[in-house]
Protein backbone atom coordinates (compact mmCIF):
# COMPACT_ATOMS: atom_id res chain seq x y z
CA UNK A 1 0.00 0.00 0.00
CA UNK A 2 2.04 2.95 -1.10
CA UNK A 3 -0.37 5.79 0.64
CA UNK A 4 1.08 4.08 3.86
CA UNK A 5 4.38 5.23 2.74
CA UNK A 6 3.04 8.81 1.70
CA UNK A 7 1.34 9.17 5.24
CA UNK A 8 4.46 7.95 7.23
CA UNK A 9 6.51 10.64 5.54
CA UNK A 10 3.80 13.73 6.62
CA UNK A 11 3.21 12.80 9.40
CA UNK A 12 5.13 11.08 12.86
CA UNK A 13 4.28 7.65 13.34
CA UNK A 14 3.02 6.71 17.16
CA UNK A 15 3.48 2.99 18.12
CA UNK A 16 0.59 0.89 19.13
CA UNK A 17 0.53 -2.04 20.71
CA UNK A 18 -2.25 -4.16 21.46
CA UNK A 19 -2.72 -7.80 23.15
CA UNK A 20 -4.64 -10.47 20.88
CA UNK A 21 -5.26 -13.96 21.25
CA UNK A 22 -3.19 -16.14 19.39
CA UNK A 23 -6.09 -17.59 16.71
CA UNK A 24 -6.57 -13.49 15.99
CA UNK A 25 -2.57 -12.97 15.52
CA UNK A 26 -2.60 -16.08 13.22
CA UNK A 27 -5.50 -15.14 11.16
CA UNK A 28 -4.04 -11.86 11.08
CA UNK A 29 -1.07 -13.54 9.76
CA UNK A 30 -2.55 -15.33 7.17
CA UNK A 31 -5.24 -12.63 5.78
CA UNK A 32 -2.07 -10.29 5.48
CA UNK A 33 -0.08 -13.06 3.65
CA UNK A 34 -3.27 -13.99 1.07
CA UNK A 35 -3.47 -10.53 -0.07
CA UNK A 36 0.39 -9.70 -0.48
CA UNK A 37 0.50 -6.99 2.92
CA UNK A 38 1.95 -6.72 5.95
CA UNK A 39 -0.38 -6.71 9.43
CA UNK A 40 0.86 -3.17 9.86
CA UNK A 41 -1.33 -1.83 6.72
CA UNK A 42 -4.00 -4.36 7.16
CA UNK A 43 -4.76 -3.33 10.57
CA UNK A 44 -4.00 0.89 9.45
CA UNK A 45 -6.56 0.44 7.00
CA UNK A 46 -8.98 -1.03 8.98
CA UNK A 47 -8.61 1.40 11.98
CA UNK A 48 -8.87 4.04 9.11
CA UNK A 49 -12.19 2.86 7.70
CA UNK A 50 -13.80 2.59 11.02
CA UNK A 51 -12.87 6.09 11.81
CA UNK A 52 -14.42 7.21 8.46
CA UNK A 53 -17.40 5.62 9.04
CA UNK A 54 -18.03 6.98 12.27
CA UNK A 55 -17.57 10.53 10.99
CA UNK A 56 -14.73 11.37 13.61
CA UNK A 57 -11.68 11.06 10.87
CA UNK A 58 -9.77 14.65 10.61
Amino acid sequence: MDNVLQRDRRSRVKRLTIDVPGDVLTALKIHAARHETTIRELVTSLIERAIVKKGTHP
